[in-house]
């Protein structure tokens, strides 16, 4: 069943996508695509734990995103983000989570057993007595070449020396002059792709059904001479910490002026990668810390954590700032974005610090991935591009440029909005017409595979209507 089902999602993962953009076909592979892996581990009783099941949900969310919206800021991404979800998913299920990198990897690299089980099946389906031996199968071949070679030569010094006789062959010459060799390149790749993608799903099949061995590692009593370092290095970053969050408040909200002496854009980065390298300081030092239950060490644990957030909350007023002066793009959105999901991550692990049965790192992934799936949902390029347009302008206009390069047709209703205020100017008005027009000129008619609920909408614009409207801001 596993070759079988292999076969039929290569067939179909190439009608679906090869040559094709990415829409509604997303979600019916992975309809199909579970609905194999699931009746594969059910038929051979390889469901263990059904909590698993629970990450189709995101799944279905992040797939789903592909016919409901146009923009391209996840395209790629959440390709990945599914391939791991779903190797987590079934690695869960079937009682491997602790081996989700063996399995990985295993599948990626290790094809043996893919190979073997195709083979074995091969031999099955063709019979042991029809499969040509190998040395005359050999034979062949070399003769073919060799009667192909004598005959080719003859041909050409013949045809060189009557040209009537060469005459017989130029509907031939012609044939192989009109030969595409694009389109025999292009056959040759999805032959190549369906054989890659029928081996690394059938593999999948096989690692996740695989029974890894559980390693047991003893416990390793935590020896008291390490707690002393560990006391002194928590000392040591918490005092480093204070002094850091007492700058931030005094420079930031105590309002001193920092611009003079501070560039907007390299202050809101820098606050941004500080806290990023914080924050990995801090995961490692309460994932080694946490190990002691000793009051002390809990305290600074603690402590770490409030500086975190003291650090995470002057970032976003850095960049708060920013935005205001410079307005919002994709890259500002994701530094609220990652440093509000930092916050919130911090929840379960004070909990962790006093309730060691709370896994802070479960919890931590579970908020991640609902704030991925939650973002993908938001619609950030209407977001970005509503706030830059409301923005109230400062020494530094709205950047149409910027908005022109986001834009897609998630956006077109909220910027024929934007075209028809008053508070517009014709030169604004300008701008926003002509990327109406770019999106309205560059829809095109969808297959049923790339079939998306935003492109789809746009078919309907009335060009000729955006020209003239145009046509009457230019007079102006």
């Amino acid at each position: 069943m596993e070759v079988v089902g292999s076969i039929l999602l290569s067939i179909v993962q190439s009608i679906l996508f090869y040559g094709k953009e990415l829409g509604i076909s997303i979600i019916l592979f992975l309809i199909l695509a579970n609905g194999i892996l699931y009746y594969i581990v059910y038929k051979k009783n390889k469901i263990y734990n059904k909590k698993g099941f629970f990450l189709l949900i995101p799944i279905v969310l992040l797939g789903s995103t592909y016919f409901i919206f146009a923009n391209r800021v996840f395209y790629t991404m959440n390709l990945f983000v599914l391939a791991l979800l779903h190797i987590l998913m079934y690695a869960i299920v079937t009682n491997n989570s602790a081996h989700i990198v063996n399995i990985a990897t295993d599948t990626a690299l290790d094809l043996e057993d893919a190979i073997t089980i195709t083979t074995e099946n091969t031999k099955k389906v063709v019979g042991k007595k029809e499969i040509i031996e190998k040395e005359r199968l050999k034979k062949v071949a070399i003769s073919v070449f060799f009667v192909f070679v004598v005959v080719g030569i003859i041909l050409i010094l013949l045809a060189s020396a009557d040209s009537i006789f060469a005459s017989l062959f130029s509907d031939v010459s012609v044939f192989f002059r009109n030969i595409n060799m694009a389109t025999i390149w292009n056959f040759i790749l999805r032959v190549v792709i369906i054989v890659a993608f029928y081996l690394f799903f059938l593999n999948y099949t096989l690692k996740i059904q695989k029974e890894y061995k559980k390693e047991e590692k003893e416990a390793k009593n935590v020896k008291n001479e390490y707690e002393f370092t560990i006391k002194l290095l928590l000392i040591a970053l918490n005092v480093i910490y204070l002094v850091f969050c007492f700058i931030q408040i005094k420079s930031l909200f105590a309002k001193i002026n920092t611009q003079e002496a501070f560039n907007y854009a390299n202050y809101a980065r820098t606050g941004f990668f500080q806290l990023m390298f914080v924050s990995i300081i801090n995961f490692a030092i309460i994932l080694i810390s946490n190990r002691y239950d000793k009051k002390l060490i809990k305290i600074l644990n603690l402590l770490l954590v409030i500086f975190t957030i003291v650090i995470a909350i002057s970032s976003m007023y850095r960049m708060y700032m920013y935005e205001m002066e410079y307005g919002l793009t994709y890259l500002r959105m994701f530094v609220y974005i990652i440093l509000v999901t930092e916050i919130i991550c911090f929840i379960p692990i004070v909990i962790s610090l006093f309730y060691k049965k709370v896994h802070f790192i479960k919890a931590c992934f579970i908020i991640v991935l609902c704030v991925y799936c939650g973002i993908n949902y938001m619609n950030l390029e209407r977001i970005i591009i509503k706030k830059n347009m409301d923005r109230q302008i400062s020494s530094v206009p709205v950047d149409y440029e910027y908005i022109a390069s986001i834009a897609s047709e998630d956006s077109f209703n909220i910027l024929e909005e934007e075209l028809h205020k008053e508070n517009r100017t014709t030169k604004e008005k300008l701008e926003i017409v002509d990327i109406l027009l770019r999106l309205a000129n560059n829809a095109k008619s969808l297959s049923l595979q790339e079939w998306n609920i935003s492109k789809a909408k746009i078919k309907n614009v009335d060009i000729e209507n955006l020209q003239k409207e145009r046509e009457a801001l230019e007079k102006i």
